[in-house]
């Protein structure tokens, strides 16, 4: 399957990837016209972090390692069960 991807633009680059349920915001993409829109979804406070969940973490090669640290907990808690 051949995929087509962009790189982000304005603030979005700074935006740090966490685990699908956890991100204060929430990006909206507009493939068809090329755009995106990221909302937050709570009060998010001075000096907070800004997280949204890439969609490419599971896919993209470049995020290997990145997706290993964002899910690392899940398997500590897996060998505990």
């Amino acid at each position: 399957m051949t995929q087509t991807w962009g790189m982000g633009s304005g603030c979005a680059p700074f935006y740090n990837t966490c685990k699908e349920g956890t991100a204060n915001t929430r990006m909206v993409r507009f493939f068809d016209e090329d755009r995106f829109e990221i909302y937050a979804t709570c009060d998010i406070d001075a000096d907070e972090e800004l997280l949204h969940t890439y969609i490419s973490l599971k896919w993209r090669t470049c995020f290997q390692e990145l997706n290993e640290i964002v899910h690392a907990d899940d398997s500590e808690h897996k060998s505990e069960d």
